[in-house]
């Protein structure tokens, strides 16, 4: 089994680790650490990639109890190295899901609707939604999303035994079960989440949808948060 720093603390970009494991594969070679701050790709949230000492991390896979880096040169099983996360990209990540913790969040409980499928693209962060919105409601909860990130609420992430679990009002795309872990943005958001966020709202800057069209049953959202739609608003 791997520790998960990024489960504990998402602002963790430097970390000691030992190499467990060293084996080729195509493409480079998969390399197990006792620990690693590295997010695995899962949930719609692409994987980090860095450095783990002299090799760079081309992608993270996980089985749910070891994380696997593929890398582009071995590392000697035993040795302890140091790994070194592209950190732009991943606080870019965190904006994004966050952002769309809280969008999600908003529609849900204004509209009841659920967030069936998200992604987050080279471009643009997409949802899905099960519920078709018109235009003015789309204006409406991108203007309540962005109040919630100005007023700056805490983000947390807990672990409730199965009994707690029960009470809690938690979206989720598919029924969970074993150890559950919940992201708390109060009053805004109640997600089963294994992604990286940022520790409060205030982080993500704004939050900006672009477009709004018919996908399947309901809508798909194409929005950007943070530096990432700064940076595209910039542009246009």
């Amino acid at each position: 089994m791997t520790q998960k720093l990024y489960e504990t603390d998402s602002y963790v970009q430097t970390f000691a680790a030992q190499v467990l494991a060293c084996t080729p594969v195509q493409g480079g070679f998969s390399v197990v650490l006792d620990r690693t701050a590295f997010f695995p790709e899962g949930g719609g949230q692409p994987c980090d990639t860095g450095t783990l000492g002299g090799a760079r991390v081309l992608a993270v896979s996980t089985d749910g109890e070891t994380v696997t880096h593929t890398t582009d040169a071995p590392l000697p099983e035993g040795t302890e190295v140091t790994g070194c996360l592209n950190w732009v990209a991943r606080l870019d990540a965190m904006q994004q899901h966050t952002g769309e913790h809280i969008l999600s969040g908003v529609i849900h409980r204004r509209f009841g609707y659920e967030n069936v499928g998200f992604h987050m693209g080279a471009d643009f962060v997409t949802i899905d939604l099960s519920g078709m919105l018109t235009p003015e409601q789309v204006q409406s909860v991108e203007a309540e999303a962005n109040e919630w990130i100005w007023k700056n609420v805490p983000v947390e992430a807990s672990y409730p035994d199965p009994e707690a679990l029960k009470t809690i009002p938690y979206r989720s795309k598919k029924e969970l079960t074993g150890q559950v872990r919940i992201v708390t943005i109060p009053g805004a958001d109640i997600c089963a989440c294994c992604g990286t966020h940022v520790s409060n709202t205030g982080e993500i800057g704004l939050l900006r949808i672009f477009s709004c069209v018919r996908f399947h049953d309901g809508v798909r959202l194409e929005l950007l948060c943070g530096r990432r739609a700064l940076r595209y608003l910039r542009a246009l």
